[in-house]
């Protein structure tokens, strides 16, 4: 691709504009699929369509979340027949095929359906789905025993989908070592099994079964938790052995880091916290073997120069950047160096994110702490300025047009009934939720909401909490229950037992990132400091 082609795309793409763009069903159909069209695909849903375009629109979907789901039912057919089995009570759905029961009485609700009724629809579905059948059987029973005699499959489907007082009421008994062995052959759905039992603190007797299973042949997340889990029993070498297992098995970065930690905190090896050093990620784990070595990371770009003057397209417009990624991959270069230079003839103040994340390499040690958009957070103080970013950062790496699968938006990722909220609060009338693409709105917004989170929790690590998974979440199962109490291994055992997987990893990359914003800003701040606070 000659550099006058790359000018020109530049120039047709356009500079900033902040101005909201809605798109019509005809323009939709040209867009690449992404979470930002299914987005805007949700966005025309407000409105009527007929019943071939929502077929249409339904095949463009990239990942189909509730919230479209919802949007597309009054026009798919399979999508309405499913939420009128959801709605029947569970004694309106004897006579119904097996398909429609197991949409309208999940494990979990078939708990709270009276036995007899339980086996009535059970033998209902008998030759259809014998499967499902002998399940509902087995949770009418309410036996342990009838759960270990299902087959390994059928077991851990039915200990993963009914909740947590079921199984405190019912299932609370030792697993034996040979159930436990067989189990194996389903590696995720043992992962979840193990998952439940160890992050639960009233499962005492599943947990100390659990001290039979060897894990030799498990993966890493597996091991992890059995380590923990042996922790909590007293068992250090057996824990030792699971995190040897957990780092050798490990396929990211993070798991490895994760793992080499804990043994560290077991055996106190100083060539584990070496390892940890010379890893090609920063986070809680390699930031604490910085500071207990007394160094700093020493791979980090903060700012992304040399700048130009040419911003290649409109930063509020999501498929301008995806159209650019698109222009830009690794496959219209001979390598990544010539890429990389014609990168940089395009990074500005503006593009500076989308240039860092396209430049991105993981299997590099360099890692970009930036600080875009710096003008509209200056008259904040530098501890409010250092949370933001470290927010920023882990939400969408500082991508204005950022969207997940569940449409949490722009930079902050703020979920559409939130920014709806505030929006009401600070009166801006006509608000539209494209508006949170803009650098400006984002910061605003995110500035308002910390203010009320930082008015009810003393800790950026819990805020972190709240801000991902809410404030309701972080004071019902994380304050109410006792976490980051006094003891061996805390405050570190109660990071890893947050109940809230998405929660859990959040609040680590959060804080590890804040600890490095602060040290930018002017108001260090240390790891250790911050989680001896905790407790």
């Amino acid at each position: 691709m000659s550099l006058q082609k790359l000018l020109w795309f530049g120039l047709i793409l356009g500079t900033v504009s902040l101005e909201a763009k809605l798109y019509t069903f005809d323009e939709l159909r040209t867009l690449p699929a992404s979470n930002q069209k299914d987005f805007y695909i949700y966005r025309l849903l407000e409105q009527p369509v007929t019943k071939p375009q929502a077929n249409e629109l339904l095949k463009q979907v990239k990942h189909l979340n509730a919230k479209l789901k919802k949007r597309l039912t009054p026009y798919i057919d399979k999508f309405a027949k499913e939420r009128y089995c959801a709605s029947l009570k569970p004694k309106q759905l004897l006579g119904h095929y097996s398909s429609c029961v197991k949409v309208g009485l999940s494990f979990h609700r078939a708990t709270q359906v009276e036995s007899a009724l339980l086996e009535k629809i059970a033998n209902s579905i008998q030759l259809q789905d014998p499967e499902l059948a002998q399940i509902y059987h087995t949770i009418a029973q309410k036996s342990f025993q009838a759960l270990i005699a299902l087959p390994p499959k059928s077991l851990l489907e039915t200990f993963n989908g009914v909740g947590k007082r079921f199984i405190q009421a019912h299932y609370n008994y030792p697993i034996p070592a040979s159930t436990l062995q067989t189990l194996r052959t389903q590696p995720w759905a043992l992962f979840k099994m193990l998952d439940k039992i160890v992050r639960s603190e009233k499962l005492d007797s599943l947990q100390k079964s659990l001290l039979t299973l060897e894990g030799s042949a498990l993966g890493e997340r597996s091991n992890f938790l059995l380590g923990l889990n042996a922790i909590h029993y007293g068992q250090l070498e057996q824990a030792l052995r699971h995190f040897q297992y957990a780092a050798q098995k490990a396929k990211k970065i993070f798991e490895k880091d994760k793992a080499l930690f804990w043994q560290y905190l077991l055996t106190r090896d100083q060539t584990l916290l070496k390892q940890l050093i010379n890893s090609h990620e920063i986070n809680i784990y390699t930031l604490s073997a910085y500071e207990t070595l007394g160094q700093f990371p020493d791979n980090i770009i903060y700012s992304l120069d040399p700048k130009t003057n040419q911003t290649p397209f409109k930063i509020d417009d999501p498929f301008a950047w995806l159209k650019f990624q698109k222009t830009f991959s690794i496959s219209a270069f001979g390598d990544n160096q010539k890429r990389r230079a014609y990168l940089m003839r395009y990074n500005t103040a503006w593009s500076e994110p989308y240039i860092a994340k396209m430049l991105y390499n993981f299997n590099d040690k360099i890692r970009y702490y930036l600080t875009p958009y710096a003008w509209y957070l200056k008259d904040l103080p530098p501890k409010r300025r250092a949370l933001i970013y470290a927010i920023a950062r882990q939400e969408s790496h500082f991508i204005p047009t950022e969207v997940s699968t569940s449409f949490a938006l722009g930079m902050m990722q703020f979920m559409p009934f939130l920014a709806k909220s505030i929006a009401k609060q600070e009166g801006m009338k006509n608000f539209q939720l494209e508006q949170m693409f803009d650098p400006k709105i984002a910061y605003r917004f995110a500035n308002i909401h910390l203010d009320f989170l930082e008015s009810q929790l003393h800790h950026p690590l819990y805020i972190a909490y709240a801000y991902n998974g809410g404030i309701g979440f972080t004071r019902r199962q994380i304050l109410a229950k006792g976490y980051f109490h006094k003891g061996g291994y805390e405050p570190y055992l109660s990071l890893e037992l947050i109940p809230n997987a998405q929660a859990r990893r959040y609040g680590k990359r959060v804080l590890a990132n804040y600890v490095i914003y602060s040290r930018l800003l002017g108001v260090p701040q240390r790891l250790k400091s911050l989680l001896d606070a905790l407790r």
